[in-house]
């Protein structure tokens, strides 16, 4: 599980460049589990990240002076959302779906499992979602 020292935003911004090596991504912080201490949502923009079904997106969850990957989830597209919805005392995420092979875009939930959320919103267990509710946190 990869972890760094991150109290900061630009602490996020260093872990990001330096274990994933991008410089292109959108940030926006939510409290998934209530403790009071945001998570990260980063969506990575650089091309390598990148493909027709989307790009990748990481949350990193503060864990004492460190933080822990909680999702790190490929082909997303924006917006991505905080849900209306919880499991496990986690908010559930939405994620849009669309492109490389998917002809009506969707938004797919995903739920915290216990440890972590799946890393691919197009296959269970994510869920397809007709009419998703809550905030907005990354928007194209």
């Amino acid at each position: 599980m990869a972890q760094a020292n991150a109290t900061t935003h630009d602490e996020v911004a260093t872990f990001i460049q330096r274990t994933l090596h991008v410089s292109s991504f959108k940030r926006a912080n939510a409290d998934l589990n209530g403790d009071g201490r945001p998570e990260a949502f980063v969506y990575v923009t650089d091309q390598a990240y990148c493909g027709s079904g989307g790009c990748s997106l990481v949350v990193l969850s503060p864990q004492g002076n460190s933080y822990r990957v909680v999702l790190r989830s490929t082909v997303t597209q924006l917006p991505i959302r905080v849900l209306a919805t919880s499991t496990c005392g986690w908010r559930d995420i939405g994620a849009t779906v669309a492109g490389g092979g998917i002809t009506r875009p969707y938004t797919a939930r995903l739920r915290f499992d216990g440890h972590r959320y799946p890393s691919n919103p197009t296959v269970p267990p994510a869920v397809p979602l007709k009419h998703p509710t809550g905030d907005i946190l990354i928007d194209g």
